[in-house]
């Protein structure tokens, strides 16, 4: 707790890290006793079955042994750090396992002031009230985001050098799916999405791969891999469409960069409701570093369309924005939800192409 200001004394300290220590040891030896290697036991009475993986961010509820859950889906790192912030404010509480995250709980006439106190503190220590979350594991939605974006690879081997020289729809897959201004104002929208599947050549194609599946694994560590790829397609499409609106009938675009710079956008509308820097006036951080960002990655080349990269990202604060209100609201999908939001997002770009040949 070096981070608290004009907060509890030398002494007070060296005696919450005793009883932190203390805790440590009875937490051992019980569930040694109980057979468990990793669970704080429950108040007596209580109902220590954990809860199902991807439920653990719901919100506080009510138990009915008589307690109530403050804060849940802590990882354990930072459950203790709350623990010493609510022993220093003598808050009875108690942590329990659940899954892989760690509840907090507290008699049902402590819980008010319990999260009053954590409110205290991370706003004392500009975290936000997204602080109490645990922090988005972005490294194990790298290989599944990557594995998705790179279907965008034999795609293009496919439809450009491989059909093509078989007979197949030759030259016209790029005349039929592009980004043309002029036919998506004559109602051909779907092209939004198929000019996002289409890339010049190999290096065009395999840097908004690699940019994407970074941008990509953040945004669905904290939302679900379907939800992340859905909004991320999302904002490549209403980039594409607000990009026709502006530049006018003549413009052609082709590239899943626009999803990409969505993506960003996305993130920075995310972080500024539901991230350390939220809040009216925080909310301009993220914004500033998601525009910093673009300007620095999607300003260059003589081909680069800065239209879609712009547009992209103004697109995606908002919806980014949205989904952080409702994850605030309701927490992050369940998997089923989530598995139907992957499978509406790798629909989405077959459709379009359906559309295209019709």
């Amino acid at each position: 707790m070096n981070s608290r200001r004009g907060g509890v004394s030398r002494s007070r300290a060296e005696s919450d890290a005793q009883r932190r220590e203390n805790a440590r040891a009875v937490w051992r030896a019980q569930s040694r006793a109980l057979g468990r290697s990793a669970t704080r036991a429950a108040p007596q009475g209580a109902d220590s079955t954990a809860r199902p993986d991807g439920e653990d961010a719901l919100a506080p509820q009510e138990r009915d042994d008589g307690w109530r859950e403050v804060v849940v889906g802590l990882s354990l790192r930072r459950a203790e750090e709350f623990s010493l912030v609510l022993q220093a404010r003598d808050v009875e509480h108690m942590l329990r396992q659940t899954g892989r995250n760690t509840v907090i709980v507290s008699p049902a006439h402590e819980a008010v002031r319990a999260r009053e106190e954590l409110d205290a503190y991370v706003a004392e220590n500009r975290r936000g009230l997204a602080s109490l979350s645990p922090p988005p594991d972005t490294r194990s939605a790298i290989v599944p985001v990557g594995f998705f974006l790179g279907l965008l690879i034999p795609f293009h081997l496919l439809t450009l050098q491989v059909l093509p020289r078989q007979g197949w729809y030759p030259h016209i897959w790029r005349q039929q799916g592009r980004a043309d201004a002029g036919l998506i104002w004559a109602g051909e929208w779907w092209r939004a999405a198929t000019a996002l599947t289409l890339h010049a050549d190999a290096g065009h194609l395999l840097g908004n791969v690699a940019v994407g599946t970074i941008f990509g694994a953040v945004l669905c560590a904290e939302l679900g891999l379907g939800a992340g790829l859905l909004l991320m397609l999302l904002a490549g499409i209403l980039g594409n469409l607000v990009n026709a609106a502006v530049l006018g009938p003549d413009h052609l675009s082709i590239g899943f960069s626009t999803a990409v710079f969505g993506a960003a956008g996305c993130i920075a509308g995310l972080r500024a409701v539901a991230g350390p820097y939220s809040g009216l006036r925080g909310g301009f951080v993220p914004l500033a570093a998601g525009l910093g960002l673009t300007a620095m990655l999607g300003t260059g080349g003589e081909n680069t369309d800065l239209g879609a990269h712009i547009f992209g990202f103004l697109v995606g604060v908002p919806l980014g924005v949205a989904a952080g209100r409702a994850t605030n609201r309701m927490g992050m999908p369940g998997r089923a939800l989530d598995a139907g939001l992957l499978v509406t997002a790798l629909a989405l770009p077959v459709l379009a192409w359906m559309l295209a040949f019709t």
